[in-house]
């Protein structure tokens, strides 16, 4: 056997040991996606949005973990909603810059003014499946922020697979009452048990109706 066949098969070995080695860390990998509702009223809870995802999601990303935020307005599902992503470096210097810049992304996104008219929660789930899929995470989560009340832009359509969220966590969270809520709690709880029943049928491994910020970090654990 020539030097030379024997040198690509030691590259070839060695490509392979490290595409193993790389697609085994996946599985102990986290990606998490944060939707922040921008439309009616909820716009003004950004300054809330952002504490949580500052305080208690972003110091929670371990090496190697994903962490995108996107926005949901009247056309969710437009590369243009996702306003930040990141994936954190094995090196910690470089994390701890990673983990600044994502924050001050955080901070340019609070101060952001525009407020949609439609809510297309469905089309930020549906875009946020996409980026979690090609980290190939082990575990997956989607935090919506949101008082889960969708109202689609006329000739918007949505409609999930079968196993959209196969393997996604899904919890919402800061799901403040509507004036129509106090009115007729019925109103509040339909609407959460709908989006519990359609998360359910297709895929997700859990739901949590409203978690709250304290337990945030504590549910993340738990997952991993």
């Amino acid at each position: 056997m020539s030097f030379r066949i024997i040198l690509l098969t030691l590259f070839a070995a060695a490509s392979a040991l490290l595409l193993s080695s790389c697609s085994d860390n996946k599985q102990y990998e986290t990606a998490i996606c944060a939707l922040a509702d921008t439309s009616g009223t909820y716009v003004k809870e950004k300054k809330k949005i952002v504490k949580i995802i500052q305080a208690g999601i972003l110091p929670k990303l371990l090496p190697g973990d994903s962490l995108f935020l996107i926005a949901i307005d009247s056309s969710s599902y437009d590369e243009k909603n996702i306003k930040g992503q990141l994936k954190l470096n094995y090196r910690p210097s470089q994390a701890n810059q990673q983990r600044i810049e994502f924050a001050q992304v955080l901070d340019k996104f609070e101060k952001e003014q525009t407020s949609a008219r439609y809510t297309d929660i469905s089309g930020a789930m549906m875009l946020c499946k996409g980026r979690l899929e090609t980290t190939m995470a082990g575990t997956q989560i989607i935090f919506i922020f949101s008082d889960m009340k969708e109202e689609l832009k006329p000739g918007i359509k949505r409609s999930f697979d079968k196993n959209e969220f196969e393997n996604i966590n899904i919890a919402a969270m800061n799901v403040i009452k509507l004036s129509e809520d106090n009115t007729d709690p019925q109103v509040f709880r339909s609407r959460i048990k709908k989006w519990e029943k359609r998360i359910s049928d297709h895929g997700a491994a859990s739901w949590n109706a409203n978690l709250e910020p304290v337990d945030i970090t504590k549910y993340i654990d738990d997952l991993r």
